[in-house]
């Protein structure tokens, strides 16, 4: 490790962080815990809005920073993973941040951990970043820090928060069953982990099993639940630039919003943002001593809650990148499901190709299994990721090849099956890319490039 003396620029500090399992014990909670309190408790007289989820957890932290955004407050948010910058983490505003205050927050942990290596564990990879991100937002003095879970919630390095304005569970299905448990119920568990005692949890509730779960748990610790159900809301509108939905029921039955996302489930992660937007702007409100239920506030506060939907970004899901040519984090058998959903639905006068990669650890056989089976595509694309997780090529040969008699092109490297995927598009053509986020990143590179 370099001497504390020495500062490091934004790839030697993201290399160090990378290397961190190489020497990096077992930490747990109470450790995380003596870091906050030897960095002075940043994370102490932060306002968080605390996100947990399967799939959906990202999109839902996406909306939710652009809702408060539009309602004139000061939010940081903290997301996982990044596609290309690891400092997409971080966003103050909407806006990633620099990488000198990246760095500044890196190095005093780093530093730190130098210091005090024989009383506390070096943190975890994402507990470090978790710990440079409640230095940042401290620092810059936001008025609400939207926080997404990295995995589960229980045991996540986020669930060291205490009273968060709202917690939110969105979309929970079988995922890193190795870790959080091989039931709905089970995985639902570990996701209400993140409910405090008497705080409001806003859920989805399309799951039965898992909503059995949140509902058990929210009244365990005398916490205020908000279940949205599918039936709560109607999509009216859609289109190859995003999709309408009519809310209906609660107290805005009737209210039409509008999201710039072509996939179903958006209308759903939109309706929990507008849910956990509705409690936080009455606890705010509550703390200010300002009164938010008269009629023309009211009014004003729905409109630019739908300007704050129209206008949110979330790159990598179902993202249209080029013309024609639509890019999707799906990675997991859930997140296929509902791509391939979105994909059937599209109106094509063409041909449908995918590009396709995963890593080695998910259940690639049954996502495989549902694009081969359950998709039209008209044929694929299959490449191996840049990564140490990579799914070997030949495996995804192995698994495609097994399933469909569409035609089917292979190439070592991203770049080479990217160039071929568009070299070949006609213009009615589509052309998906899903499987993987390491695989959106990895595309996401190649355009910035260009």
């Amino acid at each position: 490790m370099k001497d504390s003396k020495d500062r490091m620029n934004i790839k030697e500090a993201e290399d160090y962080l990378n290397g961190i399992p190489k020497f990096s014990k077992k930490t747990t909670m109470e450790n995380e815990r003596r870091i906050l309190s030897l960095l002075g408790h940043p994370e102490q007289g932060q306002r968080f809005v605390h996100v947990a989820g399967t799939n959906g957890k990202g999109s839902v932290c996406a909306f939710l920073s652009r809702i408060l955004l539009e309602q004139g407050h000061h939010v940081g948010t903290f997301t996982s993973p990044h596609l290309v910058d690891i400092t997409e983490r971080f966003l103050i505003d909407g806006e990633q941040v620099s990488e000198e205050e990246f760095l500044a927050a890196f190095h005093r942990i780093y530093d730190l951990c130098r210091e005090k290596e024989e009383e506390i564990v070096h943190p975890s990879y994402f507990e470090f970043l978790f710990l440079i991100g409640m230095l940042i937002f401290k620092e810059r003095q936001v008025d609400v820090t939207v926080l997404e879970v990295g995995l589960g919630g229980r045991l996540d390095a986020t669930n060291v928060i205490d009273a968060p304005m709202v917690c939110v569970i969105a979309s929970i299905s079988l995922d890193h069953t190795e870790i959080l448990g091989e039931t709905i119920p089970e995985i639902a568990g570990e996701k209400a982990g993140i409910i405090k005692e008497g705080c409001p949890v806003v859920y989805d509730d399309s799951v039965p099993e898992a909503s059995a779960v949140i509902r058990e748990t929210a009244k365990k610790h005398s916490a205020p639940a908000y279940p949205v159900n599918p039936l709560d809301f109607e999509i009216t509108k859609r289109s190859r630039s995003g999709l309408a939905f009519e809310m209906k029921s609660g107290k805005l039955s009737g209210q039409e919003f509008e999201v710039p996302f072509v996939a179903d489930y958006q209308a759903m992660n939109g309706s929990l943002a507008v849910t956990a937007a509705g409690i936080v702007r009455k606890t705010l409100g509550e703390i200010s001593g300002r009164v938010v239920a008269g009629e023309p506030e009211t009014s004003i506060w729905v409109r630019k809650v739908g300007q704050a939907l129209l206008h949110t970004s979330w790159p990598g899901r179902m993202e249209p990148v080029l013309p024609g040519i639509y890019m999707d984090g799906a990675h997991n058998d859930d997140g296929i499901r509902v791509f391939i959903e979105t994909v059937t639905k599209f109106p094509c006068a063409g041909k449908k190709y995918l590009l396709f990669s995963a890593v080695v650890e998910k259940d690639y056989e049954t996502m495989i299994d549902e694009i081969c089976t359950q998709a039209d595509f008209d044929g694929f694309i299959l490449t191996e990721l840049d990564s140490y997780r990579a799914l070997p090529l030949a495996e995804i040969q192995r698994a495609f090849g097994a399933r469909t008699d569409k035609p089917v092109w292979s190439f070592e490297g991203i770049r080479e099956a990217f160039a071929f995927a568009r070299e070949n598009k006609e213009e009615e053509d589509l052309l998906f890319i899903a499987g993987s986020l390491y695989l959106a990143g990895s595309i996401k590179e190649l355009l910035g490039e260009q």
